[in-house]
Protein backbone atom coordinates (compact mmCIF):
# COMPACT_ATOMS: atom_id res chain seq x y z
CA UNK A 1 0.00 0.00 0.00
CA UNK A 2 0.98 3.52 -0.43
CA UNK A 3 3.39 5.31 2.36
CA UNK A 4 1.47 7.64 4.48
CA UNK A 5 4.74 8.67 6.66
CA UNK A 6 7.00 11.31 6.41
CA UNK A 7 10.29 11.78 4.45
CA UNK A 8 12.56 11.95 7.08
CA UNK A 9 10.86 8.94 8.94
CA UNK A 10 11.93 6.82 5.88
CA UNK A 11 15.14 8.25 5.11
CA UNK A 12 16.36 7.28 8.89
CA UNK A 13 14.83 4.02 8.52
CA UNK A 14 17.24 3.38 6.01
CA UNK A 15 19.71 2.96 8.14
CA UNK A 16 18.62 0.04 9.72
CA UNK A 17 21.15 -1.76 6.99
CA UNK A 18 23.91 -0.14 8.11
CA UNK A 19 23.26 -0.84 11.63
CA UNK A 20 22.01 -3.99 11.61
CA UNK A 21 25.52 -5.37 11.39
CA UNK A 22 26.36 -4.25 14.93
CA UNK A 23 24.93 -6.62 16.61
CA UNK A 24 25.54 -9.69 14.57
CA UNK A 25 29.14 -8.86 14.94
CA UNK A 26 29.10 -7.88 18.63
CA UNK A 27 26.71 -11.06 19.87
CA UNK A 28 29.13 -13.57 17.44
CA UNK A 29 31.61 -12.05 19.26
CA UNK A 30 30.57 -13.02 22.78
CA UNK A 31 29.48 -16.07 21.73
CA UNK A 32 32.84 -16.94 20.54
CA UNK A 33 34.96 -15.33 23.78
CA UNK A 34 32.87 -17.56 25.83
CA UNK A 35 33.37 -20.79 23.80
CA UNK A 36 37.56 -19.88 24.03
CA UNK A 37 36.98 -18.97 27.65
CA UNK A 38 35.20 -22.09 28.77
CA UNK A 39 37.09 -24.99 26.64
CA UNK A 40 40.56 -23.70 26.90
CA UNK A 41 40.08 -22.47 30.40
CA UNK A 42 40.82 -18.84 29.90
CA UNK A 43 38.62 -17.11 32.75
CA UNK A 44 40.11 -13.77 31.30
CA UNK A 45 38.60 -14.35 27.76
CA UNK A 46 35.42 -14.38 29.23
CA UNK A 47 35.48 -10.68 31.13
CA UNK A 48 34.83 -8.77 28.13
CA UNK A 49 31.47 -10.72 27.38
CA UNK A 50 28.82 -8.34 29.58
CA UNK A 51 30.30 -5.17 27.45
CA UNK A 52 29.66 -7.19 24.25
CA UNK A 53 26.45 -8.47 25.24
CA UNK A 54 25.15 -4.54 26.12
CA UNK A 55 26.80 -3.25 23.18
CA UNK A 56 24.71 -5.88 20.81
CA UNK A 57 22.02 -5.70 22.42
CA UNK A 58 21.54 -1.62 22.52
CA UNK A 59 22.84 -1.90 18.95
CA UNK A 60 20.17 -4.72 17.91
CA UNK A 61 17.38 -2.36 19.96
CA UNK A 62 18.31 0.67 17.55
CA UNK A 63 18.27 -1.78 14.63
CA UNK A 64 14.78 -2.47 15.56
CA UNK A 65 13.13 1.17 16.01
CA UNK A 66 14.59 1.73 12.38
CA UNK A 67 13.37 -1.33 10.86
CA UNK A 68 9.74 -0.44 11.89
CA UNK A 69 10.73 3.59 10.79
CA UNK A 70 11.34 1.53 6.93
CA UNK A 71 8.73 -1.01 7.20
CA UNK A 72 6.55 1.89 6.81
CA UNK A 73 7.45 2.40 3.46
CA UNK A 74 4.56 -0.45 2.40
CA UNK A 75 7.22 -2.19 0.01
CA UNK A 76 7.76 -5.25 2.08
CA UNK A 77 5.58 -8.36 2.29
CA UNK A 78 3.09 -8.27 5.61
CA UNK A 79 4.18 -11.87 7.25
CA UNK A 80 7.54 -12.45 6.26
CA UNK A 81 7.76 -8.51 7.89
CA UNK A 82 6.05 -9.41 10.61
CA UNK A 83 8.38 -12.65 11.59
CA UNK A 84 11.19 -10.60 11.11
CA UNK A 85 10.61 -7.92 13.48
CA UNK A 86 9.45 -10.49 15.82
CA UNK A 87 12.42 -12.18 15.88
CA UNK A 88 14.46 -9.12 16.30
CA UNK A 89 12.73 -7.84 19.27
CA UNK A 90 12.83 -11.32 20.72
CA UNK A 91 16.66 -11.40 19.74
CA UNK A 92 16.87 -7.69 21.58
CA UNK A 93 14.91 -8.89 24.50
CA UNK A 94 16.80 -12.20 25.18
CA UNK A 95 20.22 -10.22 24.56
CA UNK A 96 19.09 -7.61 27.64
CA UNK A 97 18.79 -10.43 29.82
CA UNK A 98 21.42 -12.36 29.00
CA UNK A 99 23.72 -9.06 30.06
CA UNK A 100 21.75 -8.44 32.93
CA UNK A 101 22.42 -11.89 34.22
CA UNK A 102 26.49 -12.04 32.87
CA UNK A 103 26.78 -8.48 34.30
CA UNK A 104 24.87 -9.74 37.90
CA UNK A 105 22.70 -6.97 37.58
CA UNK A 106 20.18 -9.84 38.34
CA UNK A 107 21.01 -12.90 39.99
CA UNK A 108 19.47 -16.54 38.66
CA UNK A 109 21.32 -19.57 40.66
CA UNK A 110 20.71 -21.58 37.21
CA UNK A 111 22.62 -19.58 35.30
CA UNK A 112 26.09 -19.43 37.32
CA UNK A 113 27.65 -22.95 35.54
CA UNK A 114 29.55 -21.86 32.30
CA UNK A 115 27.49 -24.68 29.93
CA UNK A 116 24.19 -22.38 30.82
CA UNK A 117 25.82 -19.50 29.43
CA UNK A 118 26.98 -20.75 26.63
CA UNK A 119 23.55 -22.17 25.92
CA UNK A 120 22.12 -18.60 26.55
CA UNK A 121 24.77 -16.99 23.46
CA UNK A 122 24.19 -20.12 21.41
CA UNK A 123 20.13 -19.33 21.46
CA UNK A 124 20.96 -15.82 20.91
CA UNK A 125 23.21 -16.66 17.54
CA UNK A 126 20.41 -19.10 16.57
CA UNK A 127 17.97 -16.27 16.98
CA UNK A 128 20.23 -14.00 14.93
CA UNK A 129 20.76 -16.69 12.34
CA UNK A 130 16.46 -17.15 11.70
CA UNK A 131 16.07 -13.23 11.98
CA UNK A 132 18.76 -12.65 9.63
CA UNK A 133 17.78 -15.46 7.05
CA UNK A 134 13.85 -13.64 6.88
CA UNK A 135 15.83 -9.92 6.38
CA UNK A 136 17.23 -11.88 3.44
CA UNK A 137 14.14 -13.22 2.17
CA UNK A 138 13.04 -9.69 2.46
CA UNK A 139 15.33 -7.93 0.78
CA UNK A 140 16.04 -10.50 -1.82
CA UNK A 141 13.31 -12.78 -2.54
CA UNK A 142 12.19 -15.98 -0.74
CA UNK A 143 14.74 -18.39 -0.03
CA UNK A 144 18.15 -16.26 -0.51
CA UNK A 145 20.31 -17.40 2.19
CA UNK A 146 19.64 -21.06 1.53
CA UNK A 147 19.36 -20.87 -2.49
CA UNK A 148 22.87 -22.40 -2.76
CA UNK A 149 22.35 -24.94 0.27
CA UNK A 150 23.89 -28.20 -0.96
CA UNK A 151 20.47 -29.66 0.90
CA UNK A 152 17.19 -29.49 0.99
CA UNK A 153 16.59 -27.86 -2.85
CA UNK A 154 13.57 -27.36 -4.43
CA UNK A 155 13.52 -28.96 -8.01
CA UNK A 156 13.85 -26.54 -10.19
CA UNK A 157 11.48 -26.60 -13.03
CA UNK A 158 13.11 -26.28 -16.33
CA UNK A 159 12.09 -25.48 -19.43
CA UNK A 160 12.04 -27.67 -22.21
CA UNK A 161 14.41 -28.17 -24.49
CA UNK A 162 13.97 -26.47 -27.91
CA UNK A 163 15.87 -26.52 -31.21
CA UNK A 164 14.03 -23.93 -33.27
CA UNK A 165 13.32 -20.66 -32.67
CA UNK A 166 9.61 -20.84 -33.42
CA UNK A 167 8.83 -23.10 -30.57
CA UNK A 168 10.12 -20.74 -27.81
CA UNK A 169 7.41 -19.13 -25.81
CA UNK A 170 8.16 -15.03 -25.75
CA UNK A 171 7.57 -14.46 -22.15
CA UNK A 172 9.14 -18.02 -20.49
CA UNK A 173 12.34 -18.45 -22.46
CA UNK A 174 13.40 -14.34 -23.34
CA UNK A 175 11.92 -12.23 -20.59
CA UNK A 176 11.56 -13.78 -17.52
CA UNK A 177 15.01 -14.81 -17.23
CA UNK A 178 15.62 -10.87 -17.75
CA UNK A 179 13.18 -10.20 -15.24
CA UNK A 180 15.11 -12.76 -12.68
CA UNK A 181 18.70 -11.78 -13.51
CA UNK A 182 17.77 -8.05 -13.14
CA UNK A 183 14.72 -7.15 -11.42
CA UNK A 184 13.20 -9.45 -8.89
CA UNK A 185 15.94 -9.19 -6.39
CA UNK A 186 14.31 -6.31 -5.56
CA UNK A 187 10.80 -6.40 -6.95
CA UNK A 188 9.45 -9.88 -5.43
CA UNK A 189 6.51 -11.07 -3.19
CA UNK A 190 8.44 -10.65 0.16
CA UNK A 191 10.10 -6.97 -1.04
CA UNK A 192 7.96 -5.39 -3.46
CA UNK A 193 9.89 -1.95 -4.69
CA UNK A 194 7.79 0.56 -5.62
CA UNK A 195 4.50 -1.77 -4.94
CA UNK A 196 5.68 -4.11 -7.71
CA UNK A 197 6.71 -7.69 -8.04
CA UNK A 198 8.04 -9.41 -11.47
CA UNK A 199 8.03 -12.98 -9.38
CA UNK A 200 5.47 -14.43 -11.45
CA UNK A 201 2.94 -13.61 -14.35
CA UNK A 202 -0.07 -12.80 -11.88
CA UNK A 203 1.97 -10.18 -9.89
CA UNK A 204 3.30 -8.71 -13.18
CA UNK A 205 -0.15 -7.73 -14.20
CA UNK A 206 -1.26 -6.50 -10.88
CA UNK A 207 1.74 -3.92 -11.33
CA UNK A 208 2.87 -1.09 -8.90
CA UNK A 209 2.24 2.31 -6.74
CA UNK A 210 2.48 3.75 -10.22
CA UNK A 211 -0.01 1.67 -11.95
CA UNK A 212 0.33 -1.10 -14.80
CA UNK A 213 3.97 -2.00 -15.30
CA UNK A 214 3.32 -2.23 -18.92
CA UNK A 215 1.05 -1.22 -21.73
CA UNK A 216 0.55 -4.19 -23.91
CA UNK A 217 1.47 -3.19 -27.92
CA UNK A 218 2.78 0.56 -26.80
CA UNK A 219 6.32 -0.40 -24.94
CA UNK A 220 6.85 3.60 -25.16
CA UNK A 221 4.27 4.20 -22.31
CA UNK A 222 5.14 1.08 -20.60
CA UNK A 223 6.53 1.77 -17.33
CA UNK A 224 9.03 -1.41 -17.26
CA UNK A 225 10.69 0.25 -20.51
CA UNK A 226 10.55 3.80 -19.18
CA UNK A 227 12.60 3.62 -16.34
CA UNK A 228 15.65 1.54 -17.84
CA UNK A 229 15.90 3.93 -20.14
CA UNK A 230 16.10 6.81 -17.82
CA UNK A 231 19.95 8.34 -17.23
CA UNK A 232 21.73 6.65 -14.95
CA UNK A 233 21.80 8.99 -12.33
CA UNK A 234 18.17 9.58 -12.43
CA UNK A 235 16.26 8.73 -9.42
CA UNK A 236 13.66 6.91 -10.87
CA UNK A 237 16.11 4.70 -13.14
CA UNK A 238 16.23 1.00 -12.86
CA UNK A 239 17.80 -0.95 -11.87
CA UNK A 240 19.06 1.49 -9.31
CA UNK A 241 22.77 2.32 -9.15
CA UNK A 242 24.98 -0.27 -8.39
CA UNK A 243 22.87 -2.85 -9.88
CA UNK A 244 23.80 -4.29 -13.30
CA UNK A 245 21.64 -2.46 -15.84
CA UNK A 246 19.94 -4.15 -18.87
CA UNK A 247 21.83 -4.39 -22.09
CA UNK A 248 20.48 -2.72 -25.70
CA UNK A 249 19.26 -6.56 -26.45
CA UNK A 250 18.13 -7.12 -23.45
CA UNK A 251 15.84 -3.63 -23.46
CA UNK A 252 15.41 -4.81 -27.47
CA UNK A 253 13.39 -8.15 -25.75
CA UNK A 254 11.23 -6.94 -23.58
CA UNK A 255 10.23 -4.33 -26.02
CA UNK A 256 9.80 -6.96 -28.64
CA UNK A 257 7.04 -8.47 -26.11
CA UNK A 258 5.33 -5.33 -25.17
CA UNK A 259 4.95 -3.90 -28.84
CA UNK A 260 4.95 -7.13 -31.13
CA UNK A 261 3.94 -9.88 -28.82
CA UNK A 262 1.48 -7.36 -27.45
CA UNK A 263 2.77 -8.56 -23.75
CA UNK A 264 1.14 -12.05 -24.02
CA UNK A 265 2.37 -14.28 -21.58
CA UNK A 266 1.97 -17.50 -24.00
CA UNK A 267 2.28 -16.84 -27.50
CA UNK A 268 5.46 -18.02 -29.31
CA UNK A 269 7.81 -16.76 -31.54
CA UNK A 270 6.55 -18.53 -34.07
CA UNK A 271 3.29 -16.90 -33.89
CA UNK A 272 5.01 -13.23 -33.66
CA UNK A 273 6.40 -10.77 -36.32
CA UNK A 274 9.92 -10.73 -35.79
CA UNK A 275 12.99 -8.97 -36.80
CA UNK A 276 16.53 -10.57 -38.22
CA UNK A 277 17.80 -8.45 -35.44
CA UNK A 278 15.71 -9.68 -32.30
CA UNK A 279 15.97 -13.61 -34.03
CA UNK A 280 19.45 -12.98 -33.80
CA UNK A 281 19.36 -11.43 -30.26
CA UNK A 282 17.27 -14.69 -29.02
CA UNK A 283 19.05 -17.20 -30.96
CA UNK A 284 22.22 -16.32 -28.75
CA UNK A 285 20.06 -16.21 -25.76
CA UNK A 286 19.07 -19.61 -26.32
CA UNK A 287 21.98 -20.78 -28.00
CA UNK A 288 20.02 -22.31 -30.66
CA UNK A 289 22.88 -22.59 -33.63
CA UNK A 290 21.80 -21.61 -37.22
CA UNK A 291 18.47 -19.57 -37.15
CA UNK A 292 20.49 -16.06 -38.34
CA UNK A 293 22.99 -17.13 -40.99
CA UNK A 294 26.36 -15.84 -39.60
CA UNK A 295 29.92 -15.08 -41.48
CA UNK A 296 32.87 -15.77 -39.57
CA UNK A 297 34.61 -12.62 -39.13
CA UNK A 298 37.99 -12.46 -39.59
CA UNK A 299 39.86 -10.01 -36.47
CA UNK A 300 42.44 -7.92 -37.50
CA UNK A 301 45.73 -9.29 -35.92
CA UNK A 302 47.06 -6.07 -33.58
CA UNK A 303 50.13 -5.28 -31.67
CA UNK A 304 50.21 -4.60 -27.71
CA UNK A 305 48.84 -1.19 -27.14
CA UNK A 306 51.75 0.46 -24.45
CA UNK A 307 50.89 0.51 -21.34
CA UNK A 308 51.69 3.47 -20.99
CA UNK A 309 49.42 4.70 -23.50
CA UNK A 310 46.59 2.93 -22.03
CA UNK A 311 47.24 4.24 -18.85
CA UNK A 312 46.92 7.59 -20.51
CA UNK A 313 43.72 6.74 -21.73
CA UNK A 314 42.35 5.66 -18.27
CA UNK A 315 43.38 8.20 -16.66
CA UNK A 316 41.28 10.12 -18.67
CA UNK A 317 38.46 8.86 -17.38
CA UNK A 318 37.97 5.98 -19.95
CA UNK A 319 36.75 2.55 -18.78
CA UNK A 320 38.94 -0.14 -20.70
CA UNK A 321 38.28 -3.60 -21.24
CA UNK A 322 39.76 -6.19 -24.02
CA UNK A 323 36.85 -7.93 -25.37
CA UNK A 324 39.03 -11.30 -26.34
CA UNK A 325 42.08 -12.14 -24.38
CA UNK A 326 45.69 -11.16 -26.33
CA UNK A 327 43.40 -9.95 -29.07
CA UNK A 328 44.14 -6.28 -28.10
CA UNK A 329 41.07 -5.11 -29.16
CA UNK A 330 39.00 -2.94 -26.51
CA UNK A 331 35.42 -2.01 -25.36
CA UNK A 332 36.10 1.98 -24.62
CA UNK A 333 33.25 3.46 -22.54
CA UNK A 334 33.04 7.15 -21.10
CA UNK A 335 30.89 6.83 -17.89
CA UNK A 336 27.59 8.53 -19.28
CA UNK A 337 27.08 12.59 -17.40
CA UNK A 338 31.46 13.05 -17.48
CA UNK A 339 31.37 15.62 -19.76
CA UNK A 340 28.28 18.61 -19.03
CA UNK A 341 27.97 21.76 -20.32
CA UNK A 342 30.37 22.57 -17.28
CA UNK A 343 33.17 20.74 -18.46
CA UNK A 344 32.41 20.10 -22.72
CA UNK A 345 35.88 21.65 -23.62
CA UNK A 346 37.66 18.53 -21.83
CA UNK A 347 36.16 16.39 -24.40
CA UNK A 348 38.09 17.45 -26.98
CA UNK A 349 41.16 16.32 -25.28
CA UNK A 350 39.64 13.37 -24.35
CA UNK A 351 39.19 12.36 -27.86
CA UNK A 352 42.84 13.12 -28.85
CA UNK A 353 43.70 10.40 -26.11
CA UNK A 354 41.47 8.02 -28.07
CA UNK A 355 43.56 8.43 -31.55
CA UNK A 356 46.44 7.04 -29.98
CA UNK A 357 44.49 3.69 -29.75
CA UNK A 358 42.12 4.58 -32.13
CA UNK A 359 42.77 1.01 -34.20
CA UNK A 360 42.43 -1.27 -31.42
CA UNK A 361 38.78 0.33 -30.54
CA UNK A 362 36.15 -2.21 -31.13
CA UNK A 363 33.39 -0.87 -28.96
CA UNK A 364 32.94 2.74 -28.15
CA UNK A 365 30.39 4.11 -25.73
CA UNK A 366 30.34 7.81 -26.05
CA UNK A 367 26.23 8.08 -24.35
CA UNK A 368 25.24 11.05 -22.50
CA UNK A 369 28.37 13.10 -22.96
CA UNK A 370 27.63 16.03 -24.52
CA UNK A 371 29.01 15.00 -28.09
CA UNK A 372 27.88 17.09 -31.08
CA UNK A 373 28.80 16.31 -35.05
CA UNK A 374 32.26 17.84 -34.92
CA UNK A 375 33.35 15.42 -32.71
CA UNK A 376 32.37 12.40 -34.86
CA UNK A 377 35.07 13.70 -37.14
CA UNK A 378 37.32 12.36 -34.71
CA UNK A 379 35.58 8.96 -34.24
CA UNK A 380 35.22 8.78 -37.87
CA UNK A 381 38.67 7.35 -38.01
CA UNK A 382 38.30 4.55 -35.82
CA UNK A 383 39.07 2.05 -38.62
CA UNK A 384 38.27 -1.18 -36.57
CA UNK A 385 35.14 0.39 -34.70
CA UNK A 386 32.19 -2.11 -34.93
CA UNK A 387 29.75 -1.20 -32.18
CA UNK A 388 28.95 3.06 -31.42
CA UNK A 389 26.83 4.48 -28.60
CA UNK A 390 25.71 7.89 -29.46
CA UNK A 391 22.52 7.97 -27.42
CA UNK A 392 21.43 11.14 -25.76
CA UNK A 393 24.23 13.35 -27.60
CA UNK A 394 23.45 16.49 -30.13
CA UNK A 395 24.29 14.22 -33.09
CA UNK A 396 22.25 15.17 -36.58
CA UNK A 397 22.66 14.06 -40.00
CA UNK A 398 25.70 15.96 -40.14
CA UNK A 399 27.20 14.14 -37.84
CA UNK A 400 26.13 11.08 -38.94
CA UNK A 401 27.49 12.21 -42.56
CA UNK A 402 31.29 12.09 -40.81
CA UNK A 403 30.84 8.67 -40.28
CA UNK A 404 30.17 7.87 -44.11
CA UNK A 405 33.97 7.11 -44.81
CA UNK A 406 34.10 4.50 -42.05
CA UNK A 407 33.52 1.11 -43.36
CA UNK A 408 33.86 -0.94 -40.21
CA UNK A 409 30.71 0.47 -38.59
CA UNK A 410 28.31 -2.64 -38.15
CA UNK A 411 25.97 -0.89 -34.96
CA UNK A 412 25.11 2.26 -34.57
CA UNK A 413 22.94 3.54 -31.17
CA UNK A 414 21.18 7.00 -31.79
CA UNK A 415 18.74 6.70 -29.33
CA UNK A 416 17.41 10.31 -28.56
CA UNK A 417 19.85 11.92 -30.92
CA UNK A 418 18.53 14.65 -33.01
CA UNK A 419 18.66 12.60 -36.28
CA UNK A 420 16.06 13.19 -38.59
CA UNK A 421 14.47 10.73 -41.80
CA UNK A 422 17.30 12.37 -43.79
CA UNK A 423 20.13 10.17 -42.17
CA UNK A 424 18.50 7.31 -43.99
CA UNK A 425 19.83 7.53 -46.59
CA UNK A 426 23.19 8.08 -45.19
CA UNK A 427 22.57 4.72 -43.35
CA UNK A 428 21.89 2.67 -46.59
CA UNK A 429 25.47 4.04 -47.99
CA UNK A 430 27.12 1.92 -45.19
CA UNK A 431 27.56 -0.75 -46.48
CA UNK A 432 28.49 -2.93 -43.54
CA UNK A 433 26.09 -1.16 -40.92
CA UNK A 434 23.49 -4.02 -39.78
CA UNK A 435 21.63 -2.25 -36.72
CA UNK A 436 20.36 1.01 -36.18
CA UNK A 437 18.65 2.22 -32.44
CA UNK A 438 16.88 5.52 -33.19
CA UNK A 439 14.29 4.97 -30.51
CA UNK A 440 13.51 9.13 -29.60
CA UNK A 441 14.15 10.19 -32.46
CA UNK A 442 12.58 12.12 -35.12
CA UNK A 443 12.52 9.15 -37.14
CA UNK A 444 9.27 6.64 -37.35
CA UNK A 445 8.44 3.98 -39.09
CA UNK A 446 6.36 5.31 -41.76
CA UNK A 447 9.81 6.81 -42.49
CA UNK A 448 11.22 3.68 -43.63
CA UNK A 449 8.60 2.14 -46.19
CA UNK A 450 10.69 3.85 -49.18
CA UNK A 451 13.89 1.54 -47.29
CA UNK A 452 12.65 -1.45 -46.93
CA UNK A 453 13.14 -2.86 -50.33
CA UNK A 454 16.81 -1.92 -50.59
CA UNK A 455 19.38 -4.75 -50.39
CA UNK A 456 21.85 -3.02 -47.89
CA UNK A 457 19.56 -1.10 -45.28
CA UNK A 458 20.19 -2.06 -41.85
CA UNK A 459 17.99 -3.25 -39.43
CA UNK A 460 15.93 -0.20 -37.61
CA UNK A 461 15.58 -0.69 -34.12
CA UNK A 462 12.28 2.15 -33.00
Amino acid sequence: MESNVSDFILFIGRFHPLIVHLPIGFLCFAFMLELVGHYKKQPAMTSAIPLALLTGAISAAVACILGFMLSKSGDYEADVLNVHFWFGIATTGITFLAWLIRSEKINISKFEKGKHHISSLALIVVLLSVTGHYGGNLTHGDGYLTKYAPFGKKPIKELPQISKLEDAIVYDYLVNPILQNRCVSCHNNSKKKGGLSFQDTIAIQNGGKNGAAFVAGNAAKSEMIRRVLLDEHHEDVMPPEGKTPLTEEEVEIMKYWINNANADFSIKVGSVKTSEAIRSIASNMLKIEGVVEKSVETLPILSKINDEILNEVIASGFKVRELVFESNLYEIVLPTSTITEDNKDELDAKLLKLLKIKEHIFWLSLGDNSLNDSHLEVISQFKNLRKLNLYKNQITDSGVMALLDNESITSLNLYQTNVTKKSLDLFSKMKNLKRVYLWGTDIHKNDLSPYLSKEHFPEIVL
